[in-house]
């Protein structure tokens, strides 16, 4: 499964739309809050769907630091005509990244940039690692409306990359945005993009989950309001669920619901899909409230179910994580399926005593065919563990990427955990060697098996935010 999250945000719009000479700026002042650790919402149930905010950003002194050697990365870049062009991610939404079998990978992001007439056109580019020339080539907006977002992306057996992601006509809020497939066309570039499951009562598609099975069929999730009555819909973008899709001989299947709703308030967000031999394992968020200030509250619990690969009912959801005490859910979690069989849970709970935050991150397993996870094993502490990814390698070693420390001070965090061990290798800081901010991490598996990541890079002097890539991450077990 391949993921891309977000903010906080609902589809109503948040600010003005910012003029063509602080497209930048404001892009930036949104990113840099965001690559922070803790931000309002990281376990909320909401997303931004397209007006860009700008916002102050406070200082903070720099954080204790492993002493990690310093990362190796390659700048990302976006080109028209073979030119290139000043950008700006959009980091209310995380990059995304999949490795291919020839040795390279794509990476995804949303990103303004500065060959667009007027404010408010947030493309999503895809970028190419090309291992014949041992290099990314220039990344290229993705076809469609004003506003793209929320990638998901997976590889199939022969190397295609298949990508699902949210597209909207116009940034304004009587736009709503559509899921679209496309598929990499094995020439360096993409197949048109469709729209997957349309509905005039859908309001925003968002939050695509995708995964590839063994036979190289696609499955997916992802979140919309069909299925509620009109004045719910309306009352509130959040009034949503959680609904699955096959792609089967070339068309998606009628959507069905996963989530249950025993209580009209409740509300399914953030859903993770990964293929678990014969079996699709899914977890998503439950939120309770529909009014302005309960969509600011954590998750209260963290559901899962399972379906048959080959089709057949998703079963009766039930719990995984229970909120407790902290904020857990919502982009403090990661799913990920373990080779060797089985499912992997990656989560934080979240507290703040005053203003110091601290996270506590979890592993919890699900055995191959299994109805019951296993017991928690407690992996780190401390101001980190924000918006975890994870990964798990052929032999069964995990690796998770997160973001360490907070505002001017947040660095890439990482640590593996081998298939033996009961606790995992030091925490190791990759990206203390380098100026600036650096966060919203995504990692994925080389076709050596070595973990690679793209993050977020804000340079101090600067209000620019750029996609940066590593390919020599090193992580002791």
């Amino acid at each position: 499964m391949a993921t891309a999250g977000a903010g906080p945000g609902d589809g109503r719009e948040k600010g003005e739309k910012m003029s063509s000479t602080r497209w930048l700026a404001g892009a930036v002042a949104v990113g840099v809050t965001l690559l922070t650790g803790i931000v309002p919402g990281i376990s909320a149930q909401e997303a931004a769907t397209g007006t860009l905010t700008a916002e102050p950003v406070a200082g903070a002194a720099t954080p204790e630091s492993p002493g990690s050697p310093p990362l190796s990365y390659d700048g990302l870049r976006v080109e028209r005509d073979g030119v290139p062009v000043p950008y700006g991610v959009w980091s209310q939404w995380a990059p995304l990244l999949v490795a291919t079998p020839d040795g390279g990978a794509w990476a995804f992001f949303t990103a303004e940039t500065g060959d667009v007439a007027g404010p408010g056109r947030l493309r999503l580019h895809a970028a190419r690692y090309d291992p014949g020339r041992a290099g990314w080539l220039p990344a290229r907006a993705m076809p469609g409306g004003e506003v793209q977002f929320g990638p998901a992306a997976a590889v199939d057996r022969a190397g295609a990359v298949h990508l699902v992601y949210a597209d909207r006509g116009r940034n304004a809020a009587d736009a709503f945005a559509t899921l679209v497939y496309s598929r990499s066309d094995g020439a360096g570039g993409w197949t048109p993009p469709v729209p997957v499951s349309p509905d005039p009562n859908a309001g925003h598609q968002m939050m695509p989950s995708l995964a590839v099975d063994g036979d190289d069929r696609l499955h997916l999730l992802w979140r919309d309001q069909r299925t509620l009555p009109a004045d719910r819909r309306a009352a509130s973008a959040a009034n949503a669920d959680v609904l699955a899709s096959d792609l089967i001989d070339g068309a998606w299947s009628a959507p069905v619901p996963v989530n249950d709703r025993p209580e009209p308030d409740l509300n399914a967000a953030w859903p993770h899909l990964v293929v678990d031999g014969d079996r699709l394992v899914a977890a998503w968020s439950i939120y309770k409230g529909v009014t302005p200030a309960e969509l600011e509250k954590p998750a209260v619990r963290v559901e899962w179910s399972s379906r048959p690969v080959g089709g057949g009912s998703w079963a009766t959801p039930t719990p995984v994580v229970q909120r407790e005490d902290g904020e857990i859910g919502g982009l403090l979690l990661d799913l990920a399926a373990d080779p060797r069989g089985g499912t992997v849970l990656v989560y934080g709970r979240s507290f703040r005593t005053g203003d110091e935050p601290t996270v506590d991150l979890f592993l919890r397993r699900l055995p191959a065919g299994a109805g019951r996870w296993e017991a928690d094993t407690p992996l780190l502490s401390g101001d980190l563990g924000y918006f975890p990814t994870l990964a798990v390698g052929r032999d069964g070693t995990l690796f998770v990427a997160f973001n360490h420390g907070r505002n001017r001070a947040v660095e890439v965090g990482a640590i593996a955990l081998g298939p033996d061990a009961a606790r995992p290798g030091p925490l190791q800081i990759p990206t203390t060697g380098e100026e600036g901010e650096h966060g919203r991490a995504s990692l994925a598996l080389g076709a050596d098996g070595r973990p690679w990541v793209v993050y977020m890079h804000g340079a101090a002097d600067s209000r620019t935010i750029e996609l940066r890539s590593s390919r020599s991450l090193e992580l002791p077990r």
